[in-house]
């Protein structure tokens, strides 16, 4: 399938809050209810300007003959713990959460790939790793000296055969974000 990758722009921000509800399990693309959808468009405000977790700056679409198939979102990790406090401080669906203790799921020295999510009728054509190929090609051109990780849920077989495919190594099986375990993978 042929597919054009291109930066996010701030009209992407509704798709984008879409993926972020499909990165954190609410399936969002193939049940939609009203509140999944109340978050996604919550998010959207969010994705629409910077400094925030999932700006459109940070986010790069998959487009298939004009149509928004999938996005990945992924910014340097230095940047993460004042991102953090400034995606989630009035968000409504994270606001019982204490974002000061929590631990980061990315630093400095890291370049984190947070977020990737394709709409179901466009899945297992390529566009999700070729969407992480490219992103990948550019960090590694464009700040060699970051190390690209990410985190992948443990019962998450299908990701993390492809995580491994592209050369990711778990190193880190005891990562809780968003008082979620995780597994933290590298390349």
């Amino acid at each position: 399938m042929n597919y054009l990758i291109r930066p996010a722009k701030p009209e992407d921000a509704v798709f984008i809050g879409k993926c972020v509800c499909e990165g954190i399990g609410f399936e969002i693309f193939e049940n939609e209810t009203e509140q999944n959808k109340d978050i996604a468009e919550s998010i959207a405000p969010l994705a629409a300007r910077e400094g925030t977790l999932y700006s459109y700056r940070n986010t790069r679409i998959a487009e298939v003959t004009g149509e928004v198939a999938g996005a990945f979102i992924s910014y340097p990790g230095e940047y993460y713990h004042e991102w953090r406090k400034e995606t989630f401080r009035n968000h409504p669906y994270f606001k019982n959460m204490d974002m000061d203790t929590m631990p980061d799921e990315a630093g400095p020295g890291e370049y984190y790939l947070d977020t990737l999510a394709v709409l179901p009728k466009f899945r297992r054509n390529g566009i999700g790793s070729g969407l992480m190929k490219e992103r990948i090609a550019q960090v590694q051109q464009e700040h060699p000296d970051l190390r690209i990780t990410l985190l992948v849920d443990p019962e998450n077989l299908n990701g993390q055969r492809i995580y491994s495919r592209l050369g990711f190594q778990i190193i880190d099986r005891n990562v809780v974000a968003f008082n979620h375990l995780y597994w933290k993978m590298a390349l």
